[in-house]
């Protein structure tokens, strides 16, 4: 059969329908025909809203990664208008699919009216089709062998329950089963509080995973490890070979995504600091991981923009950064500055005093729009003071796994007194050597290699990125606001940052050793394939319990940290199953780590919360529980749970109550000492 554009992107499509089943399949065992019926129609969803954008924005951006930009392009503007949706109307989640459902019907048949036949392929588009079909199916292929561990998510090994994932899994859950409920912004509260308002921070990542909650009636719990987190992988993989084929052509962009994707990462170079893994650092916040693939969008129409002169184009990738801010807050401060001037510093036909002046005034405006933002209670400290180093460097200390690079960097830190400097100066040594390992000498041999050979705008791409990721880890003060962890903006700013520098770095070494092609030796093209395979089998083994954390004790494996009694789970389903949409529950222990208000996929009237301490309305809340604990007439418990809203309360075995022995034994579920009580009727 003779190859063309069409048959290849027919496969692609086949290909990420296979690849959806596939996760569904590991993860609960089958696939029903309600689940297959989802999966192709969020395909047609993101290849619909896709097509559309790409003939929206033609004349803006060149697409030079076939089908794969399509999915990718269209997952965010599908995605994205169910989030809208979700927020904006009361309609709920079924009707809200319908509708965009109706919208890609509509432009698909707007398409296929404005499309012309073709007699034929042009070796260009064969040349754009076939390298995309490739990454497809190596992201594909490595999402599935990176989440080993959670497909499937539970183990069982007698009266235990394991959770093969980090403990913020459950948070994530949490979100899916929100949103899949959700009647608008209204319906909408905060996961540890019930009736006060959510804050809207980066939730978009969660709205896909929802509908095929909803449409294929699958757990919240089962739609994290089957379709949300190696979804993220995947979308990375593709956004990967997107912004590198817009730079330097599809061949070079599959090499990049399959090193995005494949490769060792620098704790697992043998580099020591988890803290420091991207890998382990984007799936435990897999949110980042579809915040990465936004911003890459963002950075494919602001390269373009200014290499070709064009405003409007820049315009364009601004608006996906600012989008990015709804899947993920961190990646979209760790580009918000560079973005906003790089294009200018390069554009092309722009003479310098404008230049000048036009990176002035966006400084300016930079400026000033952080100083609003600390006027607001949801948003962290943001100072470039420098003041958080010392903290940050702490904390890298107490992550590094034990051996060498641990005893010499706490010697120099803790041990030796050093000029303020040379303090400086080892703790970037640490953080480079760290978070990217050796691609500090892969980088530089290939901006070697391609100097006289890359515009400008390009080849100072990865440089300012690095440059940009070391000032905010050794220059932003931690968060004293509590928004998150105090050290999440020195942090988190490594996964893109590690992204950027690996996808230039292997896009542009293979573009200037072969170009946008393919080796013409066989030799060449086995050496290559055999590269591929040896690659493969670093998710294959690497894998395995990656979201543990060697280095803190209590955390080298799931069974410490992630493993609840299994009766705990039955009491837990047994709400979920008898419960109402709607419905409050509490459980006594106060669900510090989110698993009950995940497994029930119901909301808590008072939960405690793990990275924070409880305080104002939260905290009387949670008093008052603990005052409802010590009751002793029934006729009071009952009315505190009426007044309060309670539906349902899933008594521990370790938490102690007064309530009298004849209401204890009247719990509507019983498992090992968990007891569950029905509120909303009478006993």
């Amino acid at each position: 059969m003779q190859l063309n554009s069409r048959s290849i992107q027919s496969f692609s499509v086949v290909a990420i329908l296979a690849i959806l089943s596939l996760w569904h399949i590991r993860t609960i065992g089958h696939l029903s025909l309600p689940a297959l019926a989802t999966f192709s129609l969020f395909i047609f969803a993101c290849l619909a809203y896709g097509k559309a954008f790409l003939m929206a924005t033609a004349s803006l951006v060149t697409n030079k990664a076939g089908l794969a930009f399509q999915f990718l392009s269209g997952f965010f503007l599908f995605n994205s208008l169910l989030f809208i949706l979700a927020l904006a109307t009361p309609f709920g989640m079924n009707i809200n699919i319908a509708i965009l459902l109706l919208g890609a019907l509509g432009l698909t048949l707007v398409a296929w009216k404005r499309s012309v036949p073709s007699s034929g392929t042009p070796l260009n588009e064969l040349h754009t089709e076939l390298p995309s079909l490739l990454c497809i199916l190596v992201s594909g292929v490595a999402a599935t062998l990176w989440c080993s561990d959670a497909q499937p998510l539970l183990m069982i090994d007698g009266q235990t329950a394991i959770f093969q994932t980090w403990q913020d899994t459950f948070i994530h859950i949490s979100q899916i089963s929100t949103f899949a409920q959700a009647h608008g912004i209204g319906t909408i509260q905060d996961t540890r509080m019930s009736g006060a308002p959510s804050p809207i921070y980066h939730f978009a990542s969660y709205l896909s995973a929802a509908a095929v909650s909803v449409f294929a009636g699958v757990p919240a719990l089962e739609v994290y490890s089957s379709f949300q987190l190696p979804l993220g992988i995947f979308l990375v993989g593709l956004a990967a070979f997107s912004l590198i084929a817009s730079i330097w052509g599809g061949w070079p962009a599959l090499a990049a995504a399959a090193a995005v994707v494949l490769l060792p990462d620098a704790y697992q170079q043998g580099f020591a600091n988890r803290y420091l893994s991207y890998n382990f650092l984007t799936q435990v916040n897999l949110t980042v991981l579809y915040g990465i693939a936004c911003a890459a969008m963002a950075w494919i129409f602001v390269l373009e923009g200014s290499r070709r002169g064009k405003p409007w184009t820049i315009l364009a990738g601004y608006v996906f950064l600012g989008l990015c801010l709804f899947y993920k807050a961190q990646i979209f401060v760790a580009n918000a500055f560079l973005i906003l001037i790089y294009p200018w510093l390069f554009f092309n036909g722009l003479r310098l005093r404008w230049r000048a002046l036009i990176v002035a005034l966006l400084t300016a405006l930079f400026v000033t729009v952080i100083a609003f933002s600390q006027t607001l209670t949801r948003v962290p400290l943001i100072s470039l003071d420098g003041s958080g180093l010392n903290g940050y460097v702490q904390i890298l200390l107490s992550c590094f796994d034990p051996g060498y690079l641990k005893n010499f960097f706490t010697q120099v830190f803790m041990l030796e007194q050093h000029a303020r400097p040379m303090v400086w100066l080892y703790a970037a040594a640490m953080i480079l050597l760290s978070s990217f390992g050796w691609w500090l000498v892969a980088t530089p041999l290939v901006l070697a290699a391609g100097r006289a050979k890359t515009k400008a705008e390009i080849f100072y791409w990865p440089v300012l990125i690095v440059v940009n990721y070391m000032v905010m880890s050794m220059g932003l003060a931690l968060d004293t606001h509590g928004v998150g962890t105090p050290d999440e903006l020195l942090n988190r700013p490594l996964v893109w940052a590690y992204f950027a520098v690996v996808a230039w770095t292997v896009g542009g070494g293979y573009f200037f050793a072969l170009g946008n092609r393919l080796p013409r030796s066989r030799l060449a093209r086995a050496a290559l394939i055999g590269l591929l395979c040896l690659g493969l089998s670093s998710p294959l083994v690497l894998g395995k319990r990656l979201q543990t954390f060697p280095a803190w004790k209590g955390f080298t494996d799931y069974k410490e940290f992630n493993a609840v009694p299994l009766c705990l789970l039955k009491a837990s389903q047994y709400i979920k199953d008898n419960s109402r949409q709607g419905d409050i529950m509490q459980d006594s222990a106060n669900d510090r780590h989110y698993l009950v208000a995940a497994l029930t996929e119901r909301q808590i009237f008072a939960g405690e919360n793990l990275f924070a301490q409880p305080k104002g309305a939260l905290l009387e809340r949670l008093y008052g529980l603990e005052y409802f604990k010590g009751m002793r007439d029934p006729n009071a418990i009952l009315t505190y749970a009426a007044v309060n809203n309670i539906a349902w309360y899933l008594l521990q075995p370790g938490s102690p109550v007064a309530w009298p022995d004849a209401f204890l034994q009247q719990a509507a579920y019983q498992c090992g000492g968990y007891r569950v009580y029905r509120f909303d009727r009478n006993f």
